[in-house]
């Protein structure tokens, strides 16, 4: 068996080129290989915990006019893999936050009672108390969320957030409660 082996070994040291090129065909075989097979693992996990702010095109609209992403009911959780995401990462509650708010302010066609009901929630005392409850729905802009917010600025406490409309982009300010698990919006703004 070596007689048979013995050729194939000695080939690339007849000369350094032959060398050079089995060494860089190695390194590349072994550098695809090690692609491939990562490639193969962790297409299972990120199918499994696919997170919600998945970066979306700046030009195209999307269908959903809310948030994409919910919290998981822990009735319905299958196994650990089925919560989302979403609900340990702050920086996707207050994104999450911030297109809510967008979607609930933005809402022109709503009665006051209606739409109060929708965005008192989402606000902070200082805010509904100084405007947004003395706000005519019907001056709102007619605009849908057509994305996921994208952060300006983020820290523990609070976060700026701009996030896109069928219309032009709205900013966001958001701010946690001390507990750090709700997340209020404490200012809304045209994005220059």
């Amino acid at each position: 068996m070596w007689e048979a082996i013995a050729p194939i070994i000695r080939w690339p040291l007849y000369s350094p080129a032959r060398f050079a090129t089995v060494v860089v065909l190695a390194l590349v075989g072994v550098f695809v290989i090690g692609e491939t097979n990562d490639d193969a693992s962790s297409a299972a996990p990120v199918a499994a915990t696919a997170s919600p702010m998945s970066s979306t095109d700046d030009t195209s609209p999307s269908s959903s006019s809310t948030p994409t992403s919910t919290l998981a009911n822990e009735n319905s959780a299958t196994d650990e893999l089925s919560v989302d995401p979403a609900e340990l990462d702050a920086s996707a509650r207050a994104a999450d936050t911030a297109a809510a708010f967008v979607a609930a302010w933005a809402r022109p066609d709503l009665d006051v009672q209606t739409w109060s009901a929708g965005v008192r929630p989402l606000a902070t005392t200082e805010l509904w108390s100084t405007g947004l409850s003395m706000t005519e729905p019907s001056s709102t802009p007619d605009v849908t969320v057509r994305g996921e917010p994208r952060q300006v600025a983020m820290n523990a406490e609070e976060g700026v957030l701009d996030v896109p409309t069928t219309g032009s982009w709205v900013r966001v300010h958001v701010v946690a409660d001390p507990d750090g698990s709700t997340w209020l919006v404490s200012r809304v703004e045209p994005v220059d």
